[in-house]
Parts: structure tokens; sequence; C-alpha cells
């Protein structure tokens, strides 16, 4: 055993030093046109132990990140909200021409978004949100999520893949189909049997079933029916 023998005032010296040690505040940037909606997210983050920024316009949005980038984005969203959708794609833009910030190493961006629609949401992914959140939010779980985000800040969307089941008796036009609509959010499970695909149907949840008619062994209409 090797042992090591320090002076006690060495060790006061090391007490100390850790003590006085700062942990650095995440910063969190809040975009919202509201008022009274920025002034609440500030309160509660800043309570929450975030270094909170604040900005209500793209003009705004843009002088806060050439100053100070943070570590993560807040882009709250209304129906039809134009503006916070050209924010969107402003700061997308603004961080692919920044020579300073490596390729996905970006702040990573929450939208807030007041819409529900599944086809606006994958819009917004595409054009770069990493996690879509939908309101009314419960501002008490924000910093769970924002710490959640940042720590996975590498990862381009956050969110639960889409199941997919292909049923096709042969193997080359599963393969082509998975070709096709291969994409990181999507996670596909294959069929090649008419029990098999039942089987997988009566006890998982598809968010997109794509069935070969020529396929079934039964009257693919009766089993059409059952599903």
């Amino acid at each position: 055993m090797k042992v090591q023998i320090v002076k006690k005032n060495s060790l006061d010296l090391l007490k100390n030093n850790k003590s006085s040690r700062i942990i650095r505040q995440p910063k969190v940037l809040v975009i919202d046109s509201l008022n009274y909606t920025r002034i609440g997210m500030d309160y509660a983050l800043t309570n929450a132990g975030y270094k909170v920024s604040t900005a209500h316009n793209s003009e705004s949005v843009m002088k806060v990140i050439q100053s100070e980038l943070p570590d993560v984005i807040l882009l709250s969203l209304r129906a039809n909200d134009n503006d916070g959708i050209n924010i969107l794609k402003e700061l997308k833009e603004y961080f692919r021409l920044r020579l300073d910030i490596a390729s996905g190493a970006e702040p990573p961006i929450i939208i807030l978004s007041a819409f529900r629609n599944s086809r606006q949401v994958l819009d917004l992914q595409y054009l770069g949100a990493t996690i879509v959140l939908f309101k009314p939010i419960n501002i008490q779980d924000l910093p769970e999520i924002i710490d959640s985000v940042i720590a996975n800040k590498h990862n381009s969307v956050l969110q639960e893949k889409r199941k997919i089941l292909i049923f096709d008796a042969e193997q080359r036009s599963r393969s082509f189909l998975q070709s096709v609509l291969a994409h990181e959010t999507y996670d596909f499970e294959m069929s090649e049997s008419e029990p098999e695909t039942m089987a997988k149907i009566k006890n998982r949840r598809f968010d997109l079933i794509i069935l070969d008619l020529s396929s079934f062994d039964s009257d693919p209409i009766e089993t059409l029916k059952k599903i």
C-alpha cells in the first residue's frame, strides 16, 4: 500500500480550494413574443439555477447569441407563427456559418409548440428543432428537460422513434422499402409471414404498418378487418 504524508496546512488549502470552486450556470435563451411569458420563464429558470437571457424577435435573438452563446435555446411558437419559424431558420443558418462551432455542436433548440399537428412537428424537426414540447407546459418540468437535452445535445433529435412494421414475403421488397424510408427517427420491424405479422400487430403498437396484400395466405380484406 502506498502512503502519502501531507502537512495539515496543505489539507486546509485543498479544503479551501474545494469550497471556493464556482459551479458554472447553464445558459438558457428564452425566445417568446409575449412579455409576461418571458418574465415568468426567466423567473422560474433563474430560480432553478440557470443563467437566463430573453429575446422577443429576430433582432434581439441575434444580439443575444452574438454576445454570448447559450447552452440551450427555448423557442415558443404559436399557431401560424411565421416569425417563430423564421427565427428557427435564422438560428440554424447562423450556427452553420459560424466557423468556431463544430458541426452538430451548436446549442440545442427546444420548441414550445401551441399546435399538435404531426406534420408540422416533423417540419420543425427537419428545420433543426432538437425536441418539440406541446403547450400547455408545466414550467416545473422544464429544468429536467433542459438538463437532459444539454447532456444529449449531440443527438439531432430527442424523441421516441416511430415504429414501422413492414410485411412482405419477399426479402428484396422489404429491404427496398426500408432503404426508401430510412431515417434516424424510424425504427423498423420486418415480417415475412401472415401469422408473424398478426402476432406483432397484436402485441405491439406501430405508428405505421405497410402490408403487401399478395403476401397474405388468407383473404386480405378479412384480415384487415381484424386489424
